[in-house]
């Protein structure tokens, strides 16, 4: 058979054809991340507004570390902030409350190139039968919440920071979307979630942080030696990192992802690592209450 032979002129037509389409492809992507910035521009222009001076600089971080820099950039970014500050006013009544400003932001730079400094920890294979599932900390309510303190409910924990772009608002978000699935028999289970920053982290950010994704997750925190303790328990690893180039204070952390179940009392059950989808984890939950039936008038109240 011989090779099937291209007219100059075709392979010519093809070419433009090739050439038109990448420049398609570049006018999405150039318009994408006009739109992002813009919206960038607009969420920095509303925090400093609101007095939210961390997301403000937590989102020039951002546009330091993840967006290209160009003068039409810079530009457009700087006019989407000053539109918004005026547009804000002076009014903080009706400034959005900081969570929905967070998880907006958390959305609006999910497209861009992320940065390499966040990342999972490694477990290390760390066989689940070590698990400790002992803590003593400080709820977002102030009171002391250690692992014995849920003896008719089970306990579903998972560890992170507030200021964490992106691996902990996902998995908070499957946490609640867990607890819908549960729906009445989600009264038989705590959330809780466990901050490895509690420099950053106080009891009124984790409680307001927390009721944007769901009322019934507890936050929780302590000293550094209580936090570095519980998550040694939990064979929990992180680390703070800190860009040379950056904000000290806009530090991220390396952590271990995942969410750990407990059984009423505190028993460790076992641990689903960071991806398991909401029905699974749902579906081993639900196994779990049928082979430990609550007793009659011991059933939990919603905290």
């Amino acid at each position: 058979m011989k090779p099937t032979r291209f007219p100059i002129l075709q392979i010519a037509g093809l070419c433009a054809l090739l050439s038109m389409t990448d420049g398609i492809h570049a006018t999405t992507e150039t318009d994408s991340l006009t739109a992002t910035v813009s919206s960038l521009g607009r969420l920095n222009g509303q925090s400093l507004a609101c007095g939210q001076k961390e997301l403000s600089a937590r989102i020039k971080t951002i546009m330091i570390s993840r967006v290209p820099k160009t003068k039409e950039l810079s530009v457009l970014f700087e006019q989407a902030t000053t539109r918004a500050f005026l547009a804000q006013g002076g009014d903080k009544s009706d400034c959005p409350p900081h969570p929905s400003l967070e998880l907006e932001l958390e959305v609006t730079a999910r497209p861009l190139t992320p940065p390499g400094a966040h990342q999972i920890a490694p477990d290390g294979g760390i066989p689940d039968i070590s698990i400790n599932p002992r803590y003593l900390l400080q709820a977002q309510n102030g009171m002391v919440i250690m692992d014995g303190d849920f003896p008719d409910r089970f306990q579903l924990i998972t560890f992170g920071y507030t200021f964490c772009p992106d691996i902990c608002p996902t998995t908070l978000l499957e946490m609640s979307a867990v607890m819908k699935q549960l729906g009445t028999q989600a009264n038989r289970v705590q959330p809780l979630f466990i901050s490895v920053d509690p420099e950053r982290d106080t009891l009124e950010h984790l409680g307001a942080y927390l009721k944007f994704f769901d009322a019934r997750i507890i936050g929780a925190t302590g000293s550094p030696e209580l936090v570095n303790r519980a998550a040694k328990n939990f064979k929990v690893t992180y680390e703070k990192v800190i860009d040379p180039n950056g904000i000290p204070e806009n530090y991220t952390i390396d952590h271990t992802a995942g969410m750990y179940l407990l059984a009423p009392g505190g028993q460790f059950l076992v641990r689903f690592p960071y991806g398991t989808s909401a029905a699974d984890i749902a579906n081993r939950i639900e196994n779990e209450l049928r082979t430990r039936p609550a007793q009659a008038g011991n059933l939990p109240a919603s905290p």
